[in-house]
């Protein structure tokens, strides 16, 4: 399999469960982190444990507004999710050349 092509989707997964997480805090922007989590999971499937490994790592407050995350933040959440995920799954990503 082409290793551009396995880099690409391993892209495209992170910046859904980014996308997933903004939508969160737009339209339910007085709900917790905990709770767009929850549902961003619900339409990605990403691992919970993975999502809890990032609060811890990112450490931010799981009862926050997630209308009160900046961009940054959410953008290091999403990512951070998908990394976990993909360790939990013994995925390795290639680096790109």
């Amino acid at each position: 399999m082409d290793r551009t092509y396995i880099h690409f989707v391993n892209a495209t997964q992170s910046e859904r469960i980014v996308r997933e997480l903004q939508t969160a805090q737009h339209l339910y922007p007085h709900s917790t982190i905990l709770a767009a989590i929850e549902r961003a999971k619900q339409e990605t499937g990403f691992c919970p444990e993975a999502a809890r490994k990032a609060l811890e790592t990112l450490q931010l407050d799981r009862t926050r507004q997630i209308g009160r995350l900046r961009r940054c933040e959410l953008v290091q959440l999403g990512r951070a999710i998908h990394r976990y995920w993909l360790q939990k799954l013994g995925v390795t990503t290639p680096s790109p050349t």
